[in-house]
């Protein structure tokens, strides 16, 4: 089989390269003990979504609104009720390595058969109020807080999973409530930072019944209830089913009147279907040369077929089952200290490359015009001060020769080829002029970075 592939580095298409790659959880998990720092660095992540933070090893202490304001019968006004510390410590860590922050108000999820807090809030208003106070916590200095300038807070997480079950395990009470808490919450917010962006709802799918009545109770109210953003997820096999979903979403979002609002997909993640073969195969191909073919070939996609503004993918933590970026290098338990730090080291796998090699592009800025005649491979590519390049992966199933005719390249160009083999080897370099033409033999399941060796990124200062 073979392919053809033409890109014009001089041509942009007018659309920047999206923030796409960002993950949940942030460099320190673990209670501050397992270190993704240099890692995050080195992969330029722009965004952690704070969700599920911890889960499940320090539960009571991080992100979750009932772990920061733990008596809900206290003083919202009162610093003295609010316990900020190692969530004060955990997004520190994230802004240090560069990526900005999504919080989402609420609550992790809950597989124990005893829920504890995911059944709505007894006062919605205060509820609302707590937030606030957390927003200005970390935006304006209350409670001997930082000026972070957190931009996007996210109401709430998947809502609708488990609606026609009795194991409800994030949200305990119907659509309605939902709708009620989602608007009251979003109106006082809005309403006190009217220069953030305030949104949700971290929905488990695309659309369904329970969806539909969200959006259908919060579009009859007036004033218009505020949804900066909306936040969806999804975990498919196949790259084509991110493009299908974000289609899915826009539609919903216009037919209920919020066709303007921004689209996040927040989570996602490889997964062949959820029965229990399929979800332990899922978990091994996260890990290898399929997980990160795959991760390639839906960024590819994201960029270049859909109107996706941000993606945080799930997950970073080394400990969940869910990361397919990291292993465990050298365990080491101790943690943050104030003379010295003892902490196990994490190091890539084959999947932390396609967020890489995205970065690259993200760091060239522009996306540049692309044509490929085969429906299986993805590509995206992109051009600017600091050079050019292009990311592709093979989904057909089989080896795929694929010609590439590259046309304004500056500069010489690099070829990178991740597969069961392979992580991120570089086979070629060519000292290219403004045209080229060269052949890649790619094998089922990989990806290739063709384009200008970006050096890694440095860490930020301290925030």
């Amino acid at each position: 089989m073979s392919t053809n592939i033409k890109v014009n580095f001089e041509k942009k298409t007018g659309k920047r390269i999206q923030p796409l790659h960002g993950f949940n959880s942030g460099p320190m998990t673990k209670v501050f003990t397992y270190d993704a720092r240099p890692l995050f660095v080195e992969g330029g992540f722009p965004y952690v979504r704070l969700h599920d933070s911890e889960y499940p090893y320090g539960s009571g202490e991080f992100i979750d609104i009932p772990c920061i304001f733990k008596n809900f019968d206290a003083d919202e006004n009162d610093p003295a009720s609010y316990n900020f510390g190692n969530t004060d410590e955990y997004i520190r860590q994230c802004l240090n390595v560069g990526s900005k922050i999504i919080y989402r108000l609420g609550v992790s999820i809950e597989h124990s058969p005893v829920k504890r807090y995911t059944h709505p809030p007894k006062d919605f208003a205060k509820w609302a109020r707590i937030c606030e106070h957390i927003i200005r916590h970390y935006n304006e200095g209350w409670a001997d807080g930082f000026l972070w300038n957190i931009e996007y807070w996210e109401i709430w997480n998947e809502p609708d999973l488990d609606r026609n079950t009795d194991n409800k395990r994030c949200w305990g009470g119907t659509a309605a409530e939902f709708a009620e808490l989602y608007t009251v919450a979003a109106r006082h917010l809005k309403a006190c930072f009217p220069h953030l962006r305030i949104g949700g709802c971290g929905f488990s799918n695309v659309r369904n019944e329970f969806i539909e009545e969200f959006f259908s109770d919060i579009s009859k109210r007036s004033p218009r209830v505020p949804l900066d953003f909306y936040t969806w997820h999804r975990y498919k096999g196949e790259a084509a089913a991110y493009v299908e979903g974000a289609a899915i979403v826009r539609s919903l979002l216009t037919e209920f009147g919020y066709g303007e609002v921004e689209s996040i997909l927040d989570e996602w993640n490889l997964m062949y279907a959820w029965d229990r073969a399929n979800q332990a195969e899922s978990y091994r191909a996260m890990k290898d040369h399929r997980g990160a073919s795959f991760y390639a070939a839906t960024l590819c996609a994201l960029q270049e077929q859909t109107d996706v503004t941000i993606a945080t993918q799930f997950e970073a933590d080394v400990v969940k089952e869910f990361c397919g970026v990291f292993n465990v290098k050298n365990m080491c338990v101790g943690g943050l200290s104030s003379g010295s730090a003892r902490l196990a080291e994490l190091e890539p796998t084959k999947g932390f490359y396609a967020f890489k090699s995205f970065n690259s592009l993200y760091r060239m800025g522009d996306s540049v015009t692309l044509h490929c005649d085969h429906d299986d491979i993805f590509a995206t590519a992109a051009a600017g001060e600091c050079g050019n390049g292009v990311l592709l992966s093979n989904q057909s199933g089989g080896e795929v020769d694929v010609t590439l005719s590259l046309s304004g390249v500056r500069g010489s160009i690099i070829v990178r080829l991740t597969d069961a083999d392979r992580s991120n080897e570089r086979i070629l370099e060519l000292d290219a002029g403004a045209t080229c033409q060269l052949r890649l033999s790619m094998r089922p399941d990989s990806f290739a970075y063709i384009g200008t060796d970006l050096p890694d990124p440095v860490p930020n200062d301290e925030a």
